[in-house]
Order: structure tokens, then C-alpha cells, then sequence
């Protein structure tokens, strides 16, 4: 029987498409790639998608804090590291690191992960399920989930999308990297061009599907570095999909 690695680490080099106008990979890219990792240490585990399926469940992810210290550029190798950093009730905990060809840790992120019924998509409780890999989480000093966002927002800035079929994943709603594009594409341009992300934390609330008409808040709650609450909803029912919060840091 294959021992069961309590880590892993995979290569990517940062793709011309996936770039800004700063030559620097787009968050949501990034996270995707760390999506990728912990894919692929999941179905090492024999708990991906694939395995879960066969019990008719699946993973969603609930919440998610990222920090920025650098951005990778166009044609930079990259190292993702990722590890199960903790269980709860409900949450699955995962970590993770990106690394440069010098060893420099340049971001790290927690996230929080639901595993649903996939008839009635409720959660379920994540121990029972996964007894076999409980003694991998040594690491109890790195058990910290990322935050439940209660702030409202109270909204000076509103910016409108359509679901489309690229936004769409193979459970039939919008994809979680999705949420974070529209978020960063509600702000100005100048924005963008002026500052950087410094940290993004996102939670998950509710899915939304093909053809929904989706309404981005905007409410900005500091100033130096600047930083903004955002709320997503659903036009047709006023849903709340999810919340988010933003830190800037202007370019040097």
C-alpha cells in the first residue's frame, strides 16, 4: 500500500494568457492552480473527486483567504505546496504556499471546505467520512480557518454580470474563481493599474447558474492601504451568493 503523503507539491509555469497589463498572473489564476494542487493531493488520498463521487458526494469550497507578498510573471516556474491543515464538524481545512525558483514563499492561503449530499446538497459531517487520513493533521498550530465575513455592505457601487456558459462548472453552477473575477473586474481600471491585492478573502453563501443576472456591491472600509467589503447577489431573488473583503497596496 502506497504511503500516504502528508503534502504536495506541483510545478506550473505562468501562462501568457493569464497575465495583466502588469505582466503579473490574475488572482483568480492563481487560486486555480492551487485548486489544481489540491486536486491532485486529494485523489492521492483517495478522497477527490472521483472517490467522492462514488459515495454521491462532492467538495464545494465555503471560504477562502489568500495573501499576496508578490505576483508571479509570464513564463515564471512556480511551486504550489499544499496540506491538510485541520478538521472540524463541517469544514475540511487546507493550506497552502506558492513558491519561486529562489525558495521564497511569495503567497500563502487557507481555505474551508464542504463535502454536500449531492441529491439534496446538504453538508455532511467531514470526520466520519475521512477516519483513514485523520492522523496526517499534525499540524495543529496551522488549524486556523479563515474567517466567517459578517460585515453588510451597504453599497455605493454596484456593477452588473450575466452567468455565461464559460462561467459554469460540471455541477452546474458558476465555478468559485468566477466570484473572485467579478469582484476584481468591478474596479476601475485606474485601480488596478495604481495598487495590488494584497489579501482576498472570500465566503461562499449560495450557487447561482446559467443565465442569472448577477449584481456585485461595492463599500469601501479603510484607507490606507485601501479596502473594500463587496456582496454578490442574485437579481431575480435578491440571494446573496457571497461575501468578500479586499485589501489594496499601491505599486512602488
Amino acid at each position: 500500500m502506497k504511503e500516504m503523503k502528508k503534502s504536495w507539491e506541483d510545478e506550473y509555469s505562468v501562462p501568457f494568457g493569464e497575465v495583466d497589463t502588469k505582466n503579473e498572473v490574475f488572482l483568480s489564476h492563481l487560486w486555480n492552480l492551487m485548486q489544481e494542487t489540491a486536486w491532485n493531493h486529494a485523489t492521492h488520498l483517495k478522497v477527490g473527486y472521483s472517490d467522492l463521487g462514488e459515495q454521491k458526494y462532492f467538495w464545494v469550497l465555503s471560504r477562502l483567504f489568500i495573501q499576496m507578498d508578490e505576483y508571479p510573471r509570464w513564463g515564471d516556474k512556480i511551486r504550489v505546496k499544499t496540506w491538510l491543515a485541520g478538521m472540524g464538524r463541517l469544514f475540511a481545512l487546507r493550506n497552502f504556499s506558492v513558491i519561486n525558483p529562489k525558495g521564497k514563499i511569495i503567497s500563502t492561503a487557507r481555505s474551508a471546505w464542504l463535502v454536500l449530499d449531492l441529491k439534496n446538497r446538504r453538508p455532511q459531517r467531514v470526520e466520519p467520512l475521512f477516519k483513514r487520513i485523520l492522523p496526517l493533521l499534525d499540524r495543529p498550530a496551522e488549524a486556523e480557518e479563515p474567517e466567517k465575513i459578517h460585515d453588510s455592505v451597504h453599497p455605493r457601487e454596484e456593477n452588473l454580470f450575466k452567468v455565461r456558459y464559460s462561467d459554469i462548472d460540471m455541477h452546474h453552477h458558476v465555478n468559485n474563481t468566477k466570484y473572485i473575477e467579478w469582484i476584481l473586474d468591478s474596479y476601475p481600471f485606474e485601480m488596478h493599474r495604481k495598487c495590488y491585492i494584497h489579501t482576498f478573502e472570500i465566503n461562499f453563501l449560495a450557487e447561482s447558474s446559467h443565465g442569472d443576472e448577477i449584481s456585485v456591491h461595492t463599500e469601501p472600509f479603510g484607507d490606507s492601504p485601501p479596502a473594500f467589503l463587496h456582496s454578490v447577489f442574485r437579481k431575480g431573488d435578491g440571494r446573496e451568493l457571497c461575501r468578500a473583503r479586499a485589501s489594496w497596496k499601491p505599486i512602488d
